[in-house]
């Protein structure tokens, strides 16, 4: 099943693991039946004419199309349409819901390997020989493995407020913080969570930009469409383990030195998600990465200033140097 659609923040609903490619004014929604390998077959049925070929390109092209992944219990319907929209003016960029997410059905992978490896087959399936990857939070950790597993799909790397796994300059959050993350219940994080506790630097005009922000995430009403904003219960706590499971593991602190995409890393200047600091700790052990913290802000920075990071980002991913 595809749907084309006018801008990120109008596009419809579909089941089973799905995807948008976003673009300047238009973007293209598709039903899939995603599985990684060891889960069951692959993609189908990826096109505008409901055939087995990729869906077409629409609006800006670009080079290389920007694969987006998300955070720890975000679905599509909590990515910032500014952001996206902001984005997509100068290429295309491809988000997604992963099993058990959103408005994909099937269980939430237990690890952040398997994780990337549907991330490698959506690539596949779109007929995306390399792309351009952005990955915020858990996100960044699959995304670093996306990069060092699968390095002839990643052209360049863009790390927002995450971390490696363990090894010196590495620290790991507060615990409370990382189980106030996961939510192990059936409710979602609230306004007040989502700006103090993760999101924003605690400060007026830091605030006032998340207010923003939560507004645009919540403004979009399209009939007959649940929304479907972020993951709780089960599936949080399982991706709360992947994440876990990866930050712990010293042999993903010393791949980084495997990943041989150029990298831009961010963070706001107060992460007490994924610390700061570890923001420094990837750009000095990384072979060819650049740094951009954001000042008053925190994990959510770049939905803090949605369009300067458009900016910053295309900057980065522009330059041929």
């Amino acid at each position: 099943m595809i749907a084309t659609f006018d801008g990120f923040d109008n596009r419809p609903s579909v089941t089973t693991a799905w995807y948008a490619v976003a673009t300047a004014s238009v973007a293209t929604a598709a039903c899939a039946n995603v599985m990684p390998s060891g889960m069951g077959s692959a993609f189908h049925s990826l096109s505008n004419t409901y055939s087995a070929k990729p869906p077409s390109r629409l609006g800006t092209k670009s080079t290389f199309p920007l694969l987006y992944i998300n955070h720890l219990r975000g679905s599509m319907d909590a990515i910032d349409p500014l952001l996206m929209n902001s984005i997509a003016q100068n290429r295309e960029a491809i988000v997604y819901d992963s099993f058990g997410i959103g408005h994909s059905e099937g269980t939430v992978p237990p690890s952040a390997e398997t994780v990337a490896s549907i991330a490698a087959k959506l690539l596949s399936a779109l007929g995306v020989s390399k792309a351009d990857v952005i990955g915020l939070s858990m996100g960044g950790g699959v995304a670093q493995i996306l990069a060092w597993d699968h390095p002839q799909l990643v052209n360049k790397l863009v790390l927002a407020g995450t971390q490696p796994g363990v090894g010196e300059g590495v620290v790991l959050p507060p615990r409370e913080v990382l189980e106030s993350a996961g939510a192990i219940n059936d409710e979602p994080p609230t306004r007040e969570e989502m700006f103090h506790l993760f999101f924003f630097y605690p400060s007026e005009s830091p605030l006032a930009l998340g207010d923003d922000w939560w507004k645009r995430i919540h403004e979009r009403k399209v009939e007959g469409e649940e929304r479907r904003g972020y993951l709780v219960g089960a599936g949080a706590q399982a991706q709360l383990n992947a994440i876990f499971s990866f930050t712990v593991d010293t042999n993903n602190f010393e791949r980084l030195k495997d990943i041989k995409a150029p990298t831009l890393v961010t963070n706001g200047h107060a992460d007490i998600m994924s610390p700061t600091s570890n923001s420094f700790a990837l750009q000095q052990n990384l072979r060819d990465a650049q740094l951009i913290i954001y000042p008053d802000a925190g994990h959510g920075h770049l939905f803090q200033v949605p369009e300067l990071y458009a900016e910053h980002l295309e900057l980065f991913l522009s330059d041929t140097r």
